[in-house]
């Protein structure tokens, strides 16, 4: 799908400012989807990473300060990751850069396209909500494995 990465994923990713890679990107939107802080644990089953490359995620969105990490007061061993007001306002600039950028593609094909697009992404999302996360086979077939 060459086609998909040059028109839409490559200008979404060049679009990413002040040197935050995708993964850090997509970090910002879980946590903020999910409105509230989560543990390293929760931000690695949700990005699908083994929480050592979370880690080092983490750690770059607090260096961009972009995120920070904060006790649990119930559990002071817990530690949590809790967006920063600047994430908050970084998500809405890239998304109003990306939305610009959008409109120009939208804006370029006919209103019958624009019909089709909608439901082929629709299809597409659907599908891909149903298709099975790689590491949930991989345990499944573990866990029957020592059946």
């Amino acid at each position: 799908m060459p086609i998909w990465h040059y028109k839409l994923a490559r200008p979404f990713k060049r679009l990413l400012l002040d040197n935050v890679s995708l993964d850090m990107y997509y970090c910002i939107q879980i946590v903020q989807f999910t409105g509230r802080e989560m543990t390293m644990t929760e931000l690695s089953r949700a990005m699908h990473m083994q929480k050592q490359r979370m880690t080092k995620i983490v750690d770059g969105l607090i260096e961009h300060r972009l995120a920070e990490r904060v006790s649990d007061p119930a559990d002071r061993r817990i530690v949590k990751i809790r967006l920063t007001d600047s994430a908050f306002e970084y998500i809405d600039k890239f998304l109003d850069e990306y939305a610009v950028y959008f409109r120009e593609i939208i804006d370029g094909i006919s209103d019958e396209d624009k019909t089709e697009l909608g439901s082929a992404l629709q299809t597409i999302f659907r599908i891909l909500k149903a298709v099975p996360d790689a590491r949930e086979s991989e345990h499944q077939g573990r866990k029957e494995a020592k059946v």
